[in-house]
C-alpha cells in the first residue's frame, strides 16, 4: 500500500493537498484487516476531523464489525 500512497503523492495528489494517508479495510464473513500507512518521511498528519490520535487497528477492526452486524440486522428484517 506504501507504493500507492506514493504513487498518489507523486502524481496525482494537487501541490495544495496535505500528503495521503493510505487506509486499507477488508472484511469477510470471520475476520476483518485494518492496515494503514503514511507517506514515506512524514512528520506531520493533518485532516478534516481533529483527533488526539489515529485510531489502532483493533479500533477500526472493531468499527467494521459493528457496521457488519448492523447491516446483518437491517438484511434480516
Amino acid at each position: 500500500m506504501q507504493m500507492y500512497v506514493n504513487y498518489y503523492d507523486r502524481e496525482i495528489k494537487s501541490n495544495d493537498e496535505n500528503p495521503t494517508v493510505g487506509i486499507l479495510l477488508s472484511t469477510l464473513k470471520n475476520k476483518t484487516v485494518v492496515k494503514y500507512t503514511l507517506p514515506e518521511d512524514n512528520k506531520n498528519i493533518f485532516s478534516s476531523s481533529y483527533k488526539l490520535h489515529l485510531p489502532t487497528e483493533q479500533e477500526l477492526i472493531d468499527a467494521v464489525e459493528e457496521e457488519k452486524k448492523n447491516l446483518e440486522l437491517n438484511n434480516n428484517t
